[in-house]
């Protein structure tokens, strides 16, 4: 029994341009928009659903800016570079991103003695380049101003909360 076969890849652009407000929550919103795209995630989750409608950005809750920001640090570029994530400014072009889907087709010739079964699998995965700038404006950016902003608006409260614990009485 021999197995004969050979491997074709194909490279297809797919996407669309977008435009994305310019602020952090929006930005970051469609990181992970991206990310959703490329690591194929559950369509049907509705908070996924609505952190990455990014065009609604403005209507974001507190708790939902905190787990955007959550989402986004688990799934920051440092553990998705070079696995489906690539800073390539030549696959880019003239955008600032790219997404692409890599179809590996595999043909293979069974051959069993006398009897011949051909077979072929497939295998789809998407990819996503980007240019640095890009990154710096939909990662980097958006997340340093929206934890330094999450962290001011917390900073009264654990304030009002110290000044009461040491507000406190001892009589002895």
């Amino acid at each position: 029994m021999a197995l004969l076969g050979s491997t074709e890849i194909e490279v297809k652009q797919f996407g669309r341009d977008v435009s994305v407000a310019n602020d952090p929550k929006a930005k970051l919103m469609y990181y992970l928009s991206c990310m959703k795209t490329v690591l194929q995630m559950d369509k049907d989750d509705e908070d996924l659903k609505r952190l990455t409608r990014f065009w609604t950005y403005r209507s974001l809750s507190e708790s939902d800016t905190d787990l955007l920001i959550l989402l986004c640090l688990a799934l920051k570029p440092d553990v998705l570079m070079d696995k489906c994530i690539f800073q390539s400014d030549k696959m880019c072009g003239y955008m600032d991103n790219e997404f692409y889907e890599i179809e590996a087709v595999k043909n293979s010739l069974l051959v069993a003695g006398s009897v011949m079964i051909g077979g072929r699998s497939r295998r789809v995965s998407k990819i996503m380049t980007f240019k640095m700038p890009w990154l710096k404006e939909h990662w980097m950016n958006p997340m340093k101003e929206l934890i330094e902003e999450q962290e001011r608006k917390r900073a009264p409260a654990a304030s009002k909360r110290k000044q009461e614990e040491d507000s406190g009485c001892t009589i002895l």
